[in-house]
């Protein structure tokens, strides 16, 4: 089905149109938050709790309380300051920010998210793709920074396919082969006390640059065999510098939009090199599937051959954005369910047992149908992203006036809810601190907390309605099958102090990941 990219149409593609999705988040709780008397007796926006701009400029510079902070800590540390709703104020060229740490505000601003929901992109990216690489991105900037219809057109081209259980199942098999090697990997960088090196967070990152490669090329980039193209450590490289540098400028206070900085410019260096390098694969699997003969009609087309039936420019946009998306994000995720399986032996054993009855033959391959009866696995793939999220919280600009917690919120205000915190408070989590993947079975377990008492909207690792990640499927999946693959044969432990984090737009560790890896 083409999609139409003028006028006011879009084409509506089954059950996946846009409309349908964001209809979703309308229709799950009621509230009069629009009422006119409810929003004359409001206190005024002007009065919600939070900094000034002159303390936000002393907080974040150095010296200053939140100076230096990880976002995990600064959401802690803001929640405690101010309370449960609060405003950033707006300085050099960003918008006010109404941040909130209660479930019960989440379900508001999803409710009046609009049509077509807007989310507030990273700014330094839209500079690039807009100002200095047109030429790629003229059409589409991509769907973290789209908004309106052109970003409803591409979500549309895309979710039939990138949400498609059938197609994430049929990568399966190839991605378990992505994680044997790399195993196999793992026992010959281990040092005499079976531990990881210190850049076992790169060795990671090869190994999720490899999936996502895969997937959206349909090609192995070799980046786990002993000749690997040196432009792949670039890739990554340059995928971390944009994390962290992009934080620093979209994130902290930054003078970029007047004054370009070394930092700013050292971001637009990182940009080229993801862009340049990733264009020159896509470019490569486009030429290989325009020479391929026709495939076997029982399988399962590839995830670019899909989009490229629906328009060239998207396809080219999305296999960008799920090379650049799906590296640190998903070695991140991987890495922190490492972490709470080593410091917690009896979840990995009971996760281990699954496992074994999932593969008696370690020798077996998985199939699609394997990963379809794995609770405890899923279990704890939740309850590591609750203890150890990857993001700070989901963003929403609100399409109506609404009052929060007796304050007036603005139509067009941005608003940040703080699921980070959320999901680690005594208020809303029963021993928020532990790791008890317990929690997420469907079978309540004696003498464990139950998710069954969580608000639905405390807990959103991958966002909601029509602006939840379009990758959730695959991101699953690939850590699901490299774990798999882990426990079926050796034993994971964590011997040194807790893991510490580094700034930026997505939680990665800032500890050397030194796991204790042994044969069984």
């Amino acid at each position: 089905m083409m999609i139409k990219s003028s006028g006011r149409q879009i084409a509506l593609i089954s059950n996946w149109n846009v409309r349908r999705l964001s209809a979703v988040a309308q229709a799950q709780v009621k509230t009069d938050a629009n009422d006119e008397q409810e929003w004359n007796n409001a206190k005024p926006y002007a009065s919600l709790p939070g900094p000034s701009k002159f303390e936000i400029l002393r907080y974040f510079l150095p010296g200053g309380r939140y100076y230096k902070l990880n976002i995990i800590d600064m959401m802690k540390g803001l929640n405690k300051d101010y309370g449960s709703i609060m405003k950033l104020p707006g300085i050099l060229g960003k918008p006010d920010m109404v941040v909130t740490f209660d479930p019960k505000y989440s379900v508001i601003i999803f409710r009046n998210e609009g049509h077509w929901p807007i989310r507030r992109g990273i700014d330094t990216f839209e500079y690039y793709r807009k100002k200095i690489r047109p030429d790629i991105f003229q059409k589409s900037s991509g769907l973290v920074n789209d908004h309106g219809e052109s970003w409803a057109n591409l979500r549309t081209a895309a979710n039939p396919i990138m949400m498609k259980p059938k197609l994430v199942r049929a990568y399966i098999p190839d991605i378990d082969t992505v994680a044997k090697d790399f195993i196999r990997r793992v026992t010959t960088i281990r040092d005499e006390n079976n531990e990881m090196p210190d850049d076992f967070q790169n060795e990671l990152n090869k190994w999720s640059l490899e999936s996502i490669a895969l997937i959206a090329l349909e090609h192995r980039l070799g980046l786990l065999s002993e000749v690997d193209n040196p432009e792949n450590q670039k890739l990554i490289n340059a995928v971390k510098d944009f994390f962290l540098l992009a934080y620093e400028l979209d994130v902290q206070p930054s003078i970029w939009k007047y004054y370009k900085t070394p930092t700013f410019n050292r971001l637009m260096e990182s940009f080229d090199v993801m862009t340049t390098l990733s264009k020159k694969h896509i470019d490569r699997a486009i030429e290989r599937i325009g020479n391929q003969t026709e495939n076997d009609e029982s399988q399962e087309e590839s995830v670019l051959k899909k989009i490229l039936q629906v328009d060239k420019d998207y396809a080219v946009v999305m296999a960008l954005d799920m090379l650049l998306a799906g590296i640190d994000t998903t070695s991140a995720a991987v890495s922190g369910l490492w972490y709470n399986l080593a410091k917690n032996q009896k979840a990995q054993d009971k996760l281990r047992e699954e496992i074994m009855k999932l593969l008696p033959d370690v020798h077996a391959p998985l199939t699609p149908e394997s990963l379809n009866s794995l609770p405890y696995m899923r279990a704890c793939v939740k309850e590591s992203l609750r203890v150890a999220p990857i993001v700070g919280g989901n963003m929403r600009c609100i399409d109506r006036d609404i009052v929060l917690e007796g304050y007036q919120i603005p139509k067009g205000s941005h608003c940040v809810m703080g699921s980070m915190t959320m999901a680690k408070d005594e208020k809303f989590v029963e021993r928020a601190d532990e790791f008890i993947p317990e929690r997420f079975l469907k079978e309540t377990q004696s003498g464990c907390p139950s998710a069954k008492d969580f608000h639905p909207y405390l807990m959103l690792p991958f966002g909601f309605g029509a602006r939840a990640c379009i990758g959730k499927r695959f991101a699953e999946m690939e850590i699901e099958v490299l774990t798999i693959r882990l426990l079926r044969e050796y034993k994971i432990e964590w011997n040194y102090e807790p893991i510490s984090y580094a700034n930026g737009l997505i939680v990665t560790p800032a500890s050397k990941l030194k796991y204790r890896i042994t044969e069984l």
